[in-house]
């Protein structure tokens, strides 16, 4: 088929033929062209995809993290609080055993004077 073209060209004379071959030229650049355009297109597509997979991937690995970290800070001080009150409260136990035991010394010391000062009398 091509050669049927080029024949029915070089009837014609050179400047026709040239004429028909710088046509041809442009129209082959220009499919080219456009074809290299599609898969240029094609290939930018295909990477803004996988940039927007990532970033979705990596917000949604931020997310998981995020949670996991949520959780373990509330688990350490959950522990933290329950160890607090358990000090807390043996403080106050303590506290309230000494005071006790310091109440029943001095009931004891004073049972004692007054009893040496009715003896001595």
């Amino acid at each position: 088929m091509a050669t049927t073209k080029t024949e029915s060209r070089n009837d014609r004379g050179v400047l026709p033929g040239v004429a028909h071959l710088a046509l041809d030229v442009v129209d082959r650049g220009q499919s080219t062209a456009i074809a290299v355009l599609q898969d240029a297109r094609t290939e930018v597509r295909a990477a803004v995809d996988s940039g927007i997979e990532f970033a979705e991937k990596t917000a949604t690995s931020a997310f998981r993290f995020a949670r996991k970290l949520s959780q373990r800070v509330d688990e350490g001080v959950a522990d933290t609080l329950t160890k607090v009150e358990n000090v807390l409260s043996g403080a106050v136990k303590s506290a309230r055993e000494t005071t006790r035991s310091a109440a029943e010394l001095a009931h004891t010391a004073a049972s004692g004077l007054a009893g040496q000062n009715n003896a001595q009398a």
